[in-house]
C-alpha cells in the first residue's frame, strides 16, 4: 500500500513539473536565408504556418490549406485538398508511379546543439546502416512548452506525403523517417531549409486562427476545374487575338495548391 501511495505521489510530482503547452510566436529563417516562415501555436493546439504566399493553419485537430485567388480566400481540408487534385488525376488518365529506388533510411541520435538560445537534440536521417551516406541533421527540442510549434511545422511534412501519395504508389521512406524526427518536439534546424530564429511567448488572439470559408472535396474540385477552363478560354482568345489559337494542351491549367515551404531532402548536413 506504502509502495502504491509512493508511485502514485511521484507520477503527480512528474506530472506537475511538466510544463504545458503555451502560446507561442516562432520565426525561422528559411532556405539559408532567402525567407522567413512564422509559425504561430496556441495552448489549445490550433496553429498557423505562413511562409510566403502558402498559408496552413491547424484548427479544431484538423489541417487546412488557405488558398488565394485574386482577393478571394478559400480553405480545404487537406483530406480534401489532396482528394479532389486525386480526383482530376483519374479523370485526366494519371495514374501514381512507382518509385524508381526507395532505399531504408533511419533516424540516428548523434549530439547535441544550442540554435537561438533553444537546446535540442541532433537527429541523422540516414541510409540505414550507412551514416555517411546522403543525409539531413534535424535539431529538435524536447521541450513541452513548445509541442504545438512541433505539431505545426509537422503539417508540411504532412502535406508533402500527402501530395506524394497522389504521384507515387507509395511515400518514399526517408520521407516517412523525416515526418517521425518532425513529429519529437520543435523543429530548431532541418539541414539549411529551416534555422529557428527567434521564440516569443504571449498571448495570440483566437482571431489569428480564423478560416475563411471552408470548401469540401467536391466544391474545391468544381472550383480547380472552372479556374483551368477559365485559363483555357484567355489562352485561346489571347491566341485567336494574335491570329493564332494555341494547340491543344498547351494552355495552363492551374490547380490551386499552396506555393510550397523550403522543405530538406536527405542530402545536406
Amino acid at each position: 500500500m506504502i509502495r502504491k501511495t509512493l508511485t502514485i505521489a511521484a507520477l503527480l510530482l512528474v506530472a506537475a513539473c511538466s510544463k504545458a503547452p503555451e502560446d507561442v510566436t516562432v520565426r525561422y529563417t528559411a532556405a539559408g536565408g532567402r525567407g522567413t516562415i512564422t509559425v504561430k501555436a496556441a495552448a489549445n493546439g490550433d496553429a498557423k504556418v505562413e511562409a510566403g504566399p502558402q498559408t496552413l493553419i491547424r484548427k479544431g485537430g484538423t489541417d487546412y490549406v488557405v488558398i488565394s485567388e485574386g482577393n478571394d480566400k478559400f480553405a480545404a481540408s487537406f483530406a480534401d485538398f489532396v482528394g479532389a487534385t486525386q480526383d482530376i488525376a483519374k479523370e485526366k488518365g494519371m495514374k501514381p508511379q512507382a518509385l524508381p529506388q526507395d532505399p531504408e533510411y533511419e533516424a540516428v541520435e548523434v549530439g547535441e546543439e544550442k540554435v537561438a538560445d533553444q537546446k535540442g537534440t541532433i537527429w541523422s536521417v540516414q541510409p540505414k546502416g550507412n551514416p555517411n551516406g546522403d543525409s539531413i541533421r534535424i535539431v529538435v527540442s524536447k521541450d513541452s512548452r513548445f509541442a504545438n510549434v512541433a505539431a505545426a511545422i509537422g503539417m508540411q511534412t504532412r502535406l508533402t506525403s500527402a501530395r506524394m501519395a497522389t504521384m507515387f504508389t507509395s511515400i518514399p521512406k526517408a520521407e516517412k523517417v523525416l515526418e517521425d524526427v518532425v513529429g519529437k518536439g520543435m523543429v530548431l534546424r532541418l539541414g539549411d531549409a529551416l534555422t529557428l530564429q527567434d521564440v516569443k511567448p504571449g498571448a495570440i488572439p483566437a482571431t489569428e486562427f480564423a478560416l475563411p470559408k471552408v470548401l469540401d472535396r467536391a466544391a474545391l474540385r468544381q472550383r480547380i476545374m472552372d479556374q483551368a477552363n477559365k485559363a483555357l478560354e484567355a489562352a485561346k482568345a489571347a491566341g485567336d487575338k494574335a491570329g493564332a489559337a494555341p494547340a491543344p494542351g498547351t494552355a495552363p491549367a492551374p490547380a490551386p495548391a499552396p506555393a510550397p515551404a523550403p522543405e530538406a531532402s536527405p542530402t545536406k548536413k
